[in-house]
């Protein structure tokens, strides 16, 4: 209380017209918060924020007062994001903007470059300052440039300014429009030539500015891979970088390396990325002297989307080290003393690495089931923390694309009741990733979906197909259209009266979003599939009219393709298996037309698929009662080979055949169509 009533005091007095009286309170607040996380907070809710910005706006505000307030903003930028954000809120960047100008006093200068540097420590802050950004960038720019002759980058007080400015200036490049107005300063030709300067602090602010500045920017990355330095490309020195001494040095020159390896501008380096930059982030993984959080993302930024590098981070042990991390935080749960906040942070870090790194390969995939990756994801599923089980659900996606593990590890793993179980939140990540981890456990080779089924699957799915948000609705039709595949019809019967055909229809509209509309119309071909059940429900619960109205809107030319060929596989469905709705398509008076133009499309798949429906709509023959009809061989007439031929079918397919440009699957499925007319010519 009495600790309380003193900060109260020391607040007041920030309003005195007594400058000495400022100036003590304001000295006694920065000596007790500097260090202190506790004392931040608490005169952060008494107020302090208001106080010191309008000292900084006063014009008439003394320099040593301005000291004092710009570093009490410096050390509380430092607390937290929503400190700085209302920081900044307040106003504090245009006074100390003003502090840095030529002719300041020189320690004011130094303090305000502090606090400019802390407050651009978050994302929120660093976005927040667009206005300003135009001004402090040249005067950076100035203080880098004084690096050109080599004198000043020698002189400790001048080196550390230069360090402050490259660091202020990296976090400045937080968009791509503030990316390309920095590189147009120049600043790669100044940046550049400090990378091999020897001074540690230098070389990791330097490396970070270049990081920044190249982050997803592929004209940029092309531009420092072509700047030389005394003999040596940009990644010849960054390379170098990486083998250094010092980790904090080797863990950005890695950062470096992966924002040129994922544009694609380092291809001549690709190996050495693979022999020296991965491993070397592997060692970095468990090294206390570099910030574990940064390393683990840094590994998995470098090993996105890259086959080939998600192979060597394997092959250097990243899998076994990222489970060992994973295995460490587990113990530490129940423990005191343990920054629980970090942990988490740094496993739900960990899980998206591993997602990362298992995302493409088999061999990847069977390593981290072989260091029983089943066992992590089970229990981080259960965790309290949703980020980590939206991380535990995005792995497990990954890896339950193999059909290998799906069939033998997953079945008894642990993971679909608990996978289920996070389908039934409300919280939006967890779902999105739950649902697609959910798809590939479906489909008919899966052994889990009969276990799925009994856990009441089907009822959580139509639950989440009128969830808000896109991507769950989308995963949910998904997850449906694979589950009715392969199964038999009292299965089906049941799914369907719960998934409501006339639901699907309705999501299978035009004024649908795409994503979601495409899923729908997936579901409508799986519903047909395998049996004619399908198709007669269909037909039942809409009425003729309605479906080939729909089969028409489907196939209009600027649908998405592959609503096309879900379209024309659900037409093929139809017409193969119920010559009554065969009849119906065949004498609609768009929709054989339709099909036609098809089949010659650029698109193998939606080819293919108007290529099945012509197959299926000829395989009907004149004598139904035929033999020949019941055993399915080509002899006999087809039923609708008048109406084919009137579309001018045989002489397209005949065009097709003599196409060397196709591909054999499209030739294939011509040659198929082509044996029913070639059937009907016979004498």
């Amino acid at each position: 209380m009495a600790s309380t009533q003193g900060s109260t005091q020391f607040i007041q007095q920030l309003q005195s017209p007594d400058p000495v009286v400022v100036y003590g309170a304001l000295r006694m607040i920065k000596n007790a918060i500097i260090g202190s996380s506790a004392k931040k907070s608490l005169y952060f809710r008494l107020q302090i924020i208001p106080n010191v910005s309008l000292l900084l706006a006063m014009d008439d505000t003394d320099v040593q007062i301005r000291v004092q307030a710009t570093t009490i903003i410096s050390s509380l930028a430092h607390k937290s994001e929503e400190i700085a954000k209302e920081l900044l809120d307040s106003g504090v960047m245009t006074p100390l903007m003003n502090q840095i100008m030529p002719g300041t006093d020189p320690v004011l200068i130094e303090a305000s470059e502090r606090a400019l540097n802390a407050l651009l420590s978050y994302t929120s802050t660093k976005m927040g300052i667009e206005e300003h950004a135009r001004t402090i960038i040249p005067y950076l720019m100035s203080i880098i440039a004084e690096t050109k002759d080599g004198s000043n980058v020698y002189e400790m007080h001048a080196h550390a300014r230069i360090e402050l400015a490259v660091r202020i200036l990296g976090k400045l490049c937080a968009t791509e429009a503030r990316q390309y107005m920095v590189a147009n300063t120049g600043v790669i030709e100044l940046l550049v030539p400090l990378l091999p300067c020897n001074y540690p602090k230098i070389q990791i602010s330097a490396l970070q500015a270049l990081s920044a500045l190249s982050y997803e920017n592929m004209e940029i990355c092309r531009a420092l891979s072509l700047v030389p330095h005394k003999g040596s490309s940009f990644s010849a020195i960054v390379l170098d970088l990486a083998r250094h001494h010092d980790p904090e040095i080797r863990l950005h020159a890695c950062l470096c390396l992966s924002n040129l390896s994922r544009m694609r501008v380092a291809t001549g380096w690709l190996k050495d990325i693979q022999t020296i930059a991965v491993p070397a982030l592997v060692k970095l993984l468990k090294n206390p002297q570099v910030s574990s959080l940064d390393a683990i993302q840094a590994l998995g930024y470098l090993c996105h989307e890259d086959a080939e590098i998600q192979v060597a981070a394997k092959n250097a042990g990243a899998i076994v080290e990222l489970m060992s991390i994973l295995t460490e935080i587990e113990n530490q749960e129940e423990e005191d003393f343990v920054d629980q906040v970090h942990n988490i942070r740094v496993a739900k870090t960990t899980l998206l690495t591993l997602g990362t790194i298992v995302s493409t390969g088999e061999e990847c995939r069977t390593k981290a089931v072989e260091c029983q990756v089943f066992s992590h994801l089970v229990r981080a599923m259960k965790h309290k923390d949703n980020g980590i089980k939206a991380a535990a659900c995005l792995c497990t996606q990954y890896i339950v694309r193999s059909v290998p593990i799906c069939r033998t590890h997953v079945p008894e793993s642990g993971l679909l009741k608990p996978l289920l179980n996070l389908l039934r939140t409300t919280q939006t990540e967890v779902q999105v990733n739950a649902s697609a981890a959910l798809i590939n456990l479906l489909p008919d080779f899966s052994p889990c979906r009969n276990d799925a089924l009994k856990e009441g699957v089907v009822d959580i799915l139509v639950d989440l197909m009128e969830s808000d948000t896109i991507m769950i609705r989308r995963n949910a039709l998904w997850c449906i259209r694979n589950v009715l595949v392969g199964i038999d019809d009292d299965t089906r019967k049941d799914i369907i009266a719960k998934i409501k055909i006339q639901r699907i229809y309705e999501l299978s509209q035009p004024e649908v979003d795409p994503v979601v509309r495409e899923k729908a119309v997936g579901v409508l071909q799986n519903i047909t599939a395998d049996s004619v059940l399908g198709t007669h429900m269909i037909f039942d619960a809409l009425g003729s009219d309605c479906v080939l109205e729909l089969l028409r809107q489907l196939l209009i030319p600027n649908v998405d393709n592959s609503i096309h060929t879900h379209a024309l596989y659900l037409i093929n469905n139809i017409a193969v298996r119920s010559q009554p709705h065969c009849e119906l398509i065949v004498k609609d008076r768009e929709l054989p037309q339709a099909i036609v133009s098809y089949i010659n499309n650029t698109v193998s798949e939606v080819a293919i698929g108007a290529l099945w429906c012509l197959n299926s709509i000829a395989s009907h023959k004149k004598d139904l009662d035929s033999e020949q009809e019941i055993d399915g061989s080509g002899g006999g007439t087809s039923r609708y080979m008048a109406e084919l031929e009137d579309l001018g079918v045989r002489a397209t397919l005949e065009n097709m055949r003599n196409d060397n440009s196709l591909c054999l699957s499209v030739k294939d499925r011509v040659k198929s169509c082509l044996d029913y007319f070639d059937t009907t010519s016979e004498p």
